[in-house]
């Protein structure tokens, strides 16, 4: 089981200073009950909607959710008899008052703000599993700074993160891989940035890799799309051999992998933005919403990755969320494959 699977998704990552808690409610005060459950309803309904149509997952996995707003954190954990349905996920329900920070299954806590991320857990009868955590909408409405659509951000997010609790069994154990193979325990998807973004010329380089697959992504036709997919191939490519090398070897495969994993994290984020049922975006206006400043690389190329491997490949999430956690670099090897 993966270490480290993903960080907070990018939209949500800027630090928000925690909500001041006022005095904490009686714990028969929290319940599971209007807007958190009729939220948590339509985020689950939507993403199983997305799987319905385009994953098609085989295995999907029913993570462990911990869910909270200002005063109560919220429990769902899988249970045939659960009292929380929806689709064929049921949920056992606890509601309990938080003092501002939430505890994790691992005996760690985070505190009570705009977060949500997915990550790996050990069951108390010892099977592994996953666990998402997300603050709930009302937190994402209380940022006064916060420019975007609330609602539709909160959404984003989850579809996003919860993408993530689907990955462990593929992507998540080439993870573990590049653990094993020299990565810092503490990496997450900026990881590669951290690293090369002040190097002479490398920013500038992956810039225009990075808009070279937004450029096949947007392209009018599948020639011209597969002609821009296979520069930017290119230009990749030059890119890892030049920076890449000696003791940074091991920072290609991290590349490919958290380009995959962030890809299609808002490759998600995009399907449920486009969705009439949805986030009712156009195209242009849902990718602007994601990318927002561009300032975490991994996110911002890889949704130009997923979008351009889209334009040629439409079957490929049935590889990317697979168990054999098929990566970025082999999706664009297909895609310029497929005539």
């Amino acid at each position: 089981m993966i270490a480290v699977l993903a960080a907070a998704f990018a939209l949500a990552a800027t630090p928000s200073p925690a909500v001041p808690q006022p005095l904490l409610p009686l714990a028969s005060a929290c319940r599971f009950r209007g807007e958190p459950r009729d939220w948590t309803a339509q985020a689950l309904t939507a993403w199983d909607r997305l799987d319905a149509r385009r994953l098609r997952i085989v295995r999907p996995a029913a993570p462990a959710i911990t869910l909270f707003d200002q005063a109560c954190v919220y429990r769902l954990t899988p249970d045939r008899r659960g009292d929380f349905r929806v689709g064929l996920r049921r949920y056992r329900t606890e509601a309990s008052p938080h003092a501002g920070q939430i505890a994790l299954p691992d005996g760690s806590t985070v505190p009570a703000r705009r977060l949500a991320f997915a990550s790996p857990m050990t069951s108390s009868d010892g099977r592994d599993g996953m666990f998402f955590i997300m603050a709930l909408p009302s937190l994402w409405r209380a940022d006064a700074a916060e420019t975007r659509d609330p609602a539709r951000l909160a959404m984003v997010v989850f579809m996003h993160e919860f993408a993530h609790s689907q990955q462990a069994e593929g992507l998540g154990e080439r993870v573990d891989a590049l653990l094993a193979g020299g990565l810092a325990p503490d990496a997450d998807d900026d990881v590669v940035q951290d690293r090369f973004a002040s190097r002479p010329g490398y920013a500038a380089a992956w810039a225009r890799e990075r808009d070279l697959f937004y450029q096949a992504a947007s392209a009018p036709d599948a020639l011209t799309a597969r002609a821009r997919l296979a520069e930017a191939a290119r230009a990749m490519k030059a890119r890892r051999d030049r920076w890449f090398r000696g003791d940074d070897a091991l920072y290609a495969p991290a590349d490919d992998v958290f380009l995959t994993l962030e890809g299609t994290g808002n490759w998600a984020a995009f399907a449920w933005l486009t969705d009439p049922q949805g986030g009712a975006m156009t195209r242009d206006q849902a990718i602007a919403f994601i990318r927002g400043a561009g300032t975490h690389w991994s996110q911002d190329q890889g949704l130009g990755v997923i979008l351009a491997v889209d334009r040629l490949i439409p079957d490929w999430p049935r590889l990317a969320f697979g168990p054999d956690g098929v990566t970025a670099d082999m999706l664009i090897a297909w895609a310029l494959q497929e005539r």
